[in-house]
């Protein structure tokens, strides 16, 4: 045990009296090597390291043509021939990997430029290529090197990898693509990296077609289409929506004879993808029917055949067309007529006035209460409050707004007096006698004395305004519904002579 302690110990002396033991260096040799442009054989670099150990690095720039390796405290290094008309520089940087605070070394190697560059390029042909969306068959181009010394890489960018696939072959490149699950067009790179930096990389571009799908042909609504008589929220049309994929198409409105049908036609936007199926206001008192056709141009696909049908029209009197303005009727004169109560008849709360409004060419027989000519009349019977007989003869029509209403049923109890309601017109109806035919609010069309076209109003408000300063003068407008859902609209402003008991009264 002595004789251990003893050796320890003096080893230990030893190293206290060795200052090399403790002394850190790191030198190279040589610092800079110089290489010719083409030919160059190996050259070596002895790395002198004392008490640290240390690793060896080519800069990033001289990677692609600097080669070292190392065996021991030997660096052996060796270049690649420079093409280039430009000579090259790079840096092997000798650094210590123990902690140790000595500073890195570095080599300068250089090469000399190339007194003759060749002029090296690269072609690919074809420059492009364009495949089909589903089933694509392999591709080739050829890539064409300037020279024997030039070689290249070949693969798709980094946006194109996951639907190109590029395989090398000699001078050749083979292309394959994935099939395009979308229907539009996609396209992609292959980059063709040349060996060397005098030569230019290259761009194959890649087209393919979308997916494309197979013919088809939807209509909505599909189903049978139920058109009522008057038409849909007062619209007399009716959008088809139409989904076409491949295919061009065509509409018809028809009848079980494929013959064009008289009360509806279609128009098409094949760009927008609908069809506007117009239609007329059904006035017969039967339903019909027919059949939206929507033929395909691919002979694949069958024409669809929809079934269409128009409510028939309720029971109505009215012979309207269509809606009515007021303003169109020409009314320029009227006449009223009232029969005020006595002051001691009391038992009246009301009174019922009678109107008509008629156009040029349409006037009274007074000895007959008929209308002759050729014209148009608008009667109705609005109820104000009670009127009694004066001396002065004054008997305004009150302003306000006058509803159309059902006549008022006569009430159960026989002694309770039956009055109508104040600000009201009863609807028109039809009696069955001649002289009740037209009875209550209606509108009547005249030729030659005879009545060609009639409408009774059941719904609506008539607002009446007094013209200030003038007697019998009125605005009165008009927002009426009749009994096949035609609106009568508008305003009559003028005079309306009175008569009063059966007397007319000066204007």
């Amino acid at each position: 045990m002595k004789k251990i302690l003893f050796a320890a110990l003096a080893l230990l002396a030893a190293s206290c009296n060795n200052p090399e033991a403790d002394t850190q260096s790191l030198e190279t040799s040589p610092t800079t090597l110089d290489f010719e442009a083409t030919g160059s054989t190996p050259q070596t670099v002895q790395v002198k390291a004392q008490n640290v150990a240390w690793e060896h690095a080519v800069s990033a720039d001289a990677k692609a043509w600097m080669t070292v390796t190392q065996d021991g405290n030997t660096l052996s290094v060796s270049v690649s021939d420079n093409y280039m008309g430009e000579k090259r520089i790079g840096q092997i940087r000798i650094r210590p990997t123990d902690g140790s605070k000595l500073p890195a070394r570095s080599v300068t190697v250089t090469q000399q430029a190339n007194p003759a560059p060749p002029e090296l390029s690269l072609s690919v042909n074809p420059a492009s290529l364009t495949f089909q969306g589903e089933g694509a068959a392999p591709q080739q181009v050829t890539v064409t090197a300037s020279a024997e010394l030039l070689s290249w890489t070949a693969a798709p960018d980094q946006e194109s990898a996951s639907w190109i696939t590029a395989t090398t072959a000699g001078d050749r490149i083979t292309v394959t693509v994935a099939d395009n699950p979308d229907t539009r067009l996609r396209a992609g790179n292959i980059l063709v990296i040349p060996s060397e930096e005098a030569a230019a990389p290259k761009t194959l571009l890649v087209i393919q077609e979308g997916k494309i799908l197979p013919p088809a042909l939807t209509v909505t609504p599909a189903g049978p289409i139920e058109l009522p008589y008057n038409g849909l929220n007062g619209n007399l049309y009716l959008l088809l929506n139409v989904e076409a994929q491949n295919t061009e198409w065509t509409a018809k409105a028809v009848d079980a004879e494929d013959k064009a049908l008289d009360w509806a036609s279609t128009t098409v936007s094949t760009s927008e993808g609908y069809i506007n199926l117009s239609f007329a206001r059904n006035t017969q008192k039967q339903p019909r029917s027919g059949f939206v056709v929507v033929t395909p141009s691919a002979e694949e696909l069958e024409e669809i055949r929809i079934p269409l049908t128009q409510t028939a029209a309720p029971d109505h009197l009215s012979t309207l067309a269509g809606d009515l303005d007021i303003a169109s009727l020409g009314l320029d004169h009227g006449y009223s007529a009232l029969m005020p109560y006595a002051p001691y008849d009391t038992l009246q709360p009301t009174i019922q006035w009678e109107l008509n409004l008629l156009s040029e060419g349409l006037t009274v027989n007074p000895n007959f209460g008929t209308f002759e000519g050729s014209g148009h009349q608008l009667h109705f019977l609005p109820v104000t409050d009670r009127m009694e007989a004066n001396d002065d003869n004054l008997y305004p029509l009150a302003d306000g707004v006058y509803d159309v209403v059902a006549t008022k049923p006569f009430p159960e109890n026989p002694e309770e007096i039956y009055h109508k309601d104040a600000w009201t017109i009863d609807k028109g109806t039809e009696g069955t006698s001649w002289s009740t035919k037209y009875s209550n609010f209606w509108y009547l069309e005249y030729r030659d004395n005879e009545i060609v076209g009639s409408a009774p109003i059941i719904s609506g408000t008539v607002t009446v305004t007094k013209t200030a300063g003038f007697e019998n003068t009125y605005s009165i407008e008009f927002d009426l519904l009749d009994d096949f859902g035609n609106r009568i609209t508008g305003t009559y402003a003028g005079s309306i002579g009175l008569n009063v008991n059966g007397t007319r009264l000066p204007d």
